[in-house]
């Protein structure tokens, strides 16, 4: 069966070399109707995974529930903690929680929940219907998180980033997690089981179709040996390392890596990309106006690509996740998991 071909984007507001900033700016929602447009061209469906402040502010909500009643796409919920409210604090960290970056899994499940009970409506009243499918911000998820996304009726999450770990700032370790969608456990989300909801990872793979093993392997070699950079176009030729992420990825690296998820048999191509990395300064990526344009024609790109040469078929999130739920597994009701700890 030809791959779904999936672009989740993390709609979040300007941050400028991954800063809060003081006040919050949402300027580089412009760009997307220039994204939507390229898009439509191609026949892609996009997933709009929105932050607070994006569905809030008045000029990136106007352009969002446009974007979504003109069709085609879909709005989901991508949380960052810091600017969610209500604002609680964070138990045993002594910072600021609305000028620092954190991730959402610091938190009890109790201040999680009222964050993400207020997103999840606020996202709702923009688009007039309950969103279905969810990012956390920083790609911080959490058990306790599944659970109250599992409450709300969520049907997908694309938090997973596997063959990547998170260690840099206390974040998660994803490098044994599956490459491919399946439904989570309840007592670690990264390992397989029978929740209620589709992990669809993002998607991550080096550039030959090697097995999860050894793909698990390289993921695990040290960088400071060297080695990955060795084994690389740039000496040997072996074998190279990249996400589906236009902003951050050449466009030989894109397609390589894209032939390589296809040969593996993965069912799904899932293209990241930050809205902030649409305009110049908005983002650590994107820095000048040429660097903005080359991320749009790596997009398109990418897109006619995976359309065009590996026939790959263009889904939200959430329409991917229903299409592949069958294969993964029982029905488990929701009720079931509510109270698992």
């Amino acid at each position: 069966m030809p791959p779904k071909l999936l672009f989740t984007i993390d709609v979040e507001e300007d941050m400028p070399q991954w800063r809060v900033q003081d006040p919050i700016t949402v300027h580089n929602v412009r760009v997307l109707p220039k994204l939507a447009e390229i898009c439509r061209k191609a026949g892609v469906s996009p997933t709009y995974l929105c932050t607070y402040p994006m569905v809030t502010q008045r000029e990136s909500a106007g352009i969002l529930r446009k974007l979504h009643q003109e069709g085609g796409c879909e709005v989901g919920m991508h949380l960052h903690p810091w600017n969610s409210p209500p604002f609680l604090g964070v138990p045993g960290k002594r910072f600021d929680e609305r000028t620092t970056p954190y991730y959402q899994s610091d938190l009890d499940e109790d201040r999680l929940r009222r964050k993400l009970t207020t997103l999840h409506e606020a996202i709702g009243e923009l688009s007039g219907s309950a969103p279905k499918s969810f990012r956390a911000g920083r790609f911080g998820m959490s058990n306790a998180a599944m659970r109250v996304l599992i409450e709300l009726g969520y049907e997908a999450d694309t938090s997973v980033t596997p063959l990547v770990h998170h260690f840099e700032d206390g974040g998660p370790d994803y490098r044994r997690a599956p490459m491919v969608p399946y439904l989570p456990s309840a007592q670690d989300f990264r390992k397989r089981g029978d929740l209620p909801i589709v992990e669809i990872p993002v998607s991550i793979s080096l550039t030959r179709p090697l097995s999860a093993r050894v793909q698990r392997a390289y993921a695990r070699i040290p960088q400071k040996t060297r080695i990955r950079g060795l084994l690389s176009r740039d000496y040997l030729h072996i074998v190279d390392f990249a996400w589906l992420y236009p902003a951050r990825f050449d466009e030989s690296l894109l397609k390589r890596c894209a032939d390589a998820i296809v040969k593996s048999k993965n069912p799904v191509l899932n293209i990241f990309l930050h809205s902030s990395e649409l305009m110049a300064g908005k983002s650590s990526y994107i820095e000048t106006e040429a660097d903005a344009a080359e991320c749009l024609r790596r997009i398109r790109a990418l897109l006619e690509y995976c359309v065009k040469e590996l026939d790959a078929q263009p889904a939200t999130l959430t329409e991917a996740a229903r299409a592949l739920r069958p294969s993964l597994g029982p029905a488990t009701s929701a009720k079931r998991h509510k109270t698992v700890r």
